[in-house]
């Protein structure tokens, strides 16, 4: 019987000694949590571009330099990049050619993150049409090309100096 009560007490012992190394007297958790920040979607062209002289009738066409958009919402949602145009008025106010005269022309984008970003040229831009599609995106990512802006003087256009505004948008 002795010795049951020995190993017994030798068991008891070691346990003890086992359960006091293994659990702290006290413990307590801090819960550390950190907040990624989503920044903006912006859009940056050129300020102005010179198509030249052209006879009525016919076509002429420029480089507009390079169109850029940064998107840094680090998130997943796609974005359209987006043109539309005014009227071409004369220095006569009153001799206007339509935008429907004029076609952009987006080059492939040099893309720099996770998007996958198609280009689409588009003629009457007397509305707003979606130029550049970004499908496929994961965190922040930029996109940049060139484009053409073309324009066909109609026949009986007059003789004049015509300005339109274009106007880059992304959404």
């Amino acid at each position: 019987m002795r010795s049951i009560t020995r190993v017994s007490l030798v068991i008891a012992a070691s346990a003890a000694l086992v359960g006091s190394l293994a659990l702290p007297a006290s413990a307590a958790d801090t819960i550390a949590t950190v907040e990624v920040s989503a920044g903006a979607l912006t859009i940056s062209a050129p300020g102005g571009a010179d198509l030249g002289a052209v006879a009525p009738g016919s076509p002429i066409s420029a480089d507009l330099g390079n169109v850029t958009v940064s998107d840094l919402r680090a998130g997943v949602e796609g974005w359209d990049a987006q043109v539309n145009m005014s009227d071409f008025v004369g220095t006569d106010t009153a001799t206007i050619i339509p935008a429907s005269s004029a076609t952009y022309t987006p080059g492939t984008a040099v893309e720099t993150g996770t998007s996958t970003v198609t280009p689409s040229a588009q003629t009457g831009l007397a509305t707003v049409k979606t130029v550049q599609a970004a499908t496929g995106v994961s965190g922040n990512n930029t996109a940049a090309w060139d484009a053409d802006l073309s324009f066909t003087a109609p026949a009986n256009a007059l003789a004049d100096t015509y300005t339109a505004t274009l106007t880059h948008s992304v959404l």
